[in-house]
């Protein structure tokens, strides 16, 4: 939602199914691999897809959100959850504190 926000709007993954979504996420972060999510490929609607490299560049993607904006989301797009910021960090965030400075204290 928050890319969707600085996007006015439109989808950051606009895909036209599970699958078509799935392989757009991937080509902007990468597959995710056995290196990359140990066990990935045990869980149980795993599908093999082609391995794409990460390519996406954040400020391209969302040109009108800010610096920290672009960290915040680059911090949650992350596939593997082990590596993804958690909700109570992503809170805690300097972004936030720009977009309300009465947080910081």
């Amino acid at each position: 939602a928050l890319a969707e926000l600085a996007n006015a709007g439109r989808p950051l993954f606009p895909g036209n199914d599970v699958n078509d979504q799935l392989k757009r996420i991937f080509k902007s972060l990468g597959t995710p691999t056995e290196d990359t999510w140990p066990g990935v490929a045990q869980l149980p609607d795993y599908k093999q897809f082609p391995i794409y490299q990460p390519t996406m560049s954040f400020s391209q993607v969302v040109p009108k959100l800010s610096a920290k904006g672009r960290d915040l989301l680059q911090r949650l797009l992350v596939c593997n959850p082990a590596h993804r910021m958690s909700a109570e960090d992503g809170m805690a965030h300097p972004y936030f504190y720009d977009l309300n400075p009465a947080l910081r204290t």
